[in-house]
């Protein structure tokens, strides 16, 4: 008993001096409003959404960088959703070359994810300049997702053997539920 009671008291001291480090660490953190907080800057059903952040000495470095990073974002949320399209669709498909067709889809899907990234257009952008003297940049872009859905189907047509496998209605469900994860939070 007298163990369990030392045990206690020992924990207990241990956590409250834990407790004060972790409440002096945490006075000394400064928080940092960033632009463009909200959901007409995240991505929805009909938008792809991405927000970038470029510092450099220069503004116009600053800006490249920032575009930049947003079209990365971005190209990484249409990865993801395409790539998900085309694992589900392939999954539920008896398909005989199933390595070759997937290998296709991701082909197709880099291919589109590069012509559609110029169809980015820019929402908002707002430049500061920091006390060394540094310019940032934040920009916030925007896609339609109907690009490269549309993108997508027409790279499907054209290739025979991934038409073959691919029946475009299911395709185009299939992308619309993924859509509407974004809806959803997911």
């Amino acid at each position: 008993m007298k163990k369990v009671a030392f045990l206690l008291i020992a924990g207990t001291l241990l956590f409250s001096a834990c407790n004060s480090k972790l409440k002096r660490a945490d006075a000394k953190l400064k928080e940092i409003e960033a632009p463009f907080k909200g959901g007409k800057y995240y991505s929805d059903k009909k938008n792809y959404r991405a927000i970038g952040e470029g510092k450099a000495l220069d503004l116009t470095v600053a800006k490249r960088i920032g575009e930049t990073n947003a079209r990365l974002a971005i190209a990484s949320q249409i990865e993801v959703k395409v790539r998900s399209v085309g694992e589900q669709f392939l999954q539920n498909r008896n398909i005989s070359n199933k390595l070759e067709t997937t290998s296709k889809y991701e082909d197709l899907t880099r291919t589109v994810i590069d012509k559609t990234l110029r169809e980015v257009k820019i929402i908002d952008q707002k430049s500061f300049q920091n006390k060394k003297g540094e310019f940032v940049h934040y920009v916030a872009l925007e896609m339609a997702t109907s690009a490269v859905e549309n993108d997508m189907v027409e790279g499907i047509n054209n290739d025979k053997a991934l038409k073959q496998d691919f029946e475009l209605q299911k395709f185009r469900e299939i992308y619309q539920e993924e859509l509407q994860k974004f809806k959803e939070g997911n």
